[in-house]
C-alpha cells in the first residue's frame, strides 16, 4: 500500500477501489474529485506514485496520446487479462479459464510466453457492437 495516505491520496484510492472495470484519465478523475478538493497536479503526482507501486496500471490509447490508469489493486485484478473496449472505454477481466486458453495457445503455437500483469487487449465490447 502507499507508503504516505494522505487525506488526498486516501481519497483518490477510495474513489479508483469504486471503479475497477474503468480506465479513466488524471482528468477524468480529477473532475470526479473536484468535490473533495483535489487538484489535478495532486492526482498527476498520486497517480505516478501509486503507478510505481503497483496498485494502477497506466496504458495509452491506439490512434491517442491520452494516458489512461486502471486500479488494479482489487482480489483477481492484478493477475486478470484485461479485455478493452475501444469505443467506450469499458475494461473486462478475462475470466482464468479463457485466459489460461489464450496464454497457452499462444505459447504452443508462437513459442511467445505473454506476461499476462501487463496485458490489455483491445477491442469492441458486446455492448457497443449493438
Amino acid at each position: 500500500m502507499a507508503r504516505y495516505l494522505t487525506r488526498q491520496r486516501k481519497q483518490l484510492l477510495e474513489y479508483l477501489s469504486e471503479h475497477t472495470d474503468e480506465q479513466m484519465t488524471a482528468r477524468q478523475i480529477a473532475d470526479a474529485l473536484t468535490a473533495e478538493s483535489i487538484s489535478i497536479s495532486a492526482v498527476y503526482r498520486n497517480l505516478s506514485a501509486l503507478e510505481e507501486e503497483g496498485i494502477l496500471k497506466r496504458s495509452i490509447r491506439e490512434n491517442t496520446r491520452e494516458v489512461y490508469y486502471q486500479y488494479i489493486a482489487a482480489e483477481g485484478c492484478k493477475d486478470s487479462l484485461h479485455l478493452s473496449c475501444r469505443v467506450c472505454g469499458k475494461s473486462i477481466h478475462l475470466g482464468e479459464k479463457e485466459a489460461a486458453q489464450l496464454l497457452h495457445s499462444t505459447l504452443e503455437s508462437t513459442g511467445f510466453q505473454i506476461d499476462k500483469t501487463e496485458t490489455i487487449l483491445y477491442g469492441v465490447c458486446a455492448d457497443c457492437r449493438k
